[in-house]
C-alpha cells in the first residue's frame, strides 16, 4: 500500500537570543500545539550521535568531549568567540533535519495537524518554504542581556559573543510579512501569556483554512 503523505500545518518560533523564544513555546505546548524544540535536538545528537561527535572532535579536537560528555564551554568558546559557529552548524544541522523529519512523521502519524518547531537559527538560510507561519519573539537589547546574565554557565565574554553573531545575522529580514508575526516580549509574562493565547487561536484558525486548500 502507498502510503500517504498527511497534510501538516508548520509553525517556527525564532528570535535573537534572550528574547523569550522558549517561554513562547512552553505557552504554545500548554495551548495543545506539539513543539519541537531543535536547539535541544542538536545538543541531543551531539551528545548521543556517535557519527556526529566523531565529526566534531575531527573538526574542534578531542577537548570537545570530557570523556562521554560534551565539553559545552570549550565548544561554545570555539565557536561563538573564536568565528567558527558556522563550521559547527554545518555538521550539525544534517543530522537535526533528519531527527525533524522522523519526529514530525511521527506526530502526524497521531492525528495532529500542526506543528511548531522552536530554534535561535531557524531563518539562518532565509525563510524556510516548508514552514507556514513564523513566529519572531522579540525584546530589547537591554532585557535580553538582563535575562542572558541569569543563565548559569555562560561568562560575560560569551555572552557577548552570542549577542554579537546572532544580532550579526540580521534573520528578522527573512520574514514575510504577509504571513508571519512579529511578538513583543518587553512587558510581564502574564501579558505574553496573552500575546501567545491570542495568537495561537488566530493561527489555528488560518491552519484550519490553509489545509483544506491542500486536500
Amino acid at each position: 500500500m502507498e502510503n500517504v503523505v498527511k497534510p501538516i500545518c508548520r509553525w517556527g518560533i525564532t528570535g535573537e537570543i534572550g528574547a523569550g523564544k522558549s517561554t513562547v513555546a512552553a505557552f504554545i505546548t500548554q495551548l495543545g500545539i506539539p513543539v519541537l524544540d531543535l536547539d535541544s535536538i542538536a545538543k541531543q545528537l551531539m551528545q548521543n550521535n556517535e557519527y556526529l561527535r566523531a565529526q566534531i572532535k575531527a573538526e574542534f579536537g578531542d577537548d570537545a568531549y570530557i570523556g562521554d560528555e560534551l565539553n559545552r564551554g570549550y565548544l561554545a568558546e570555539k565557536a561563538f568567540s573564536g568565528g567558527q559557529v558556522d563550521r559547527l552548524n554545518a555538521l550539525i544541522h544534517p543530522a537535526v533535519y533528519e531527527e525533524v523529519a522522523r519526529l514530525e512523521s511521527k506526530i502526524a502519524d497521531q492525528g495532529r495537524k500542526i506543528i511548531a518547531k522552536e530554534s535561535a537559527l531557524l531563518l539562518q538560510h532565509g525563510r524556510p518554504k516548508d514552514v507556514d507561519f513564523i513566529i519572531w519573539v522579540q525584546s530589547s537589547r537591554e532585557i535580553r542581556r538582563n535575562r542572558l546574565s541569569k543563565r548559569p554557565h555562560i561568562t560575560r565574554m560569551d555572552l557577548d559573543a552570542r549577542i554579537k553573531h546572532q544580532s550579526s545575522l540580521h534573520l528578522s529580514q527573512h520574514l514575510d510579512k504577509d504571513r508571519d508575526i512579529v511578538l513583543h516580549n518587553n512587558e510581564t509574562i502574564q501579558a505574553l501569556h496573552k500575546q501567545v493565547s491570542e495568537l495561537t487561536s488566530q493561527l489555528k484558525t488560518e491552519c484550519d483554512t490553509l489545509l483544506e486548500s491542500r486536500i
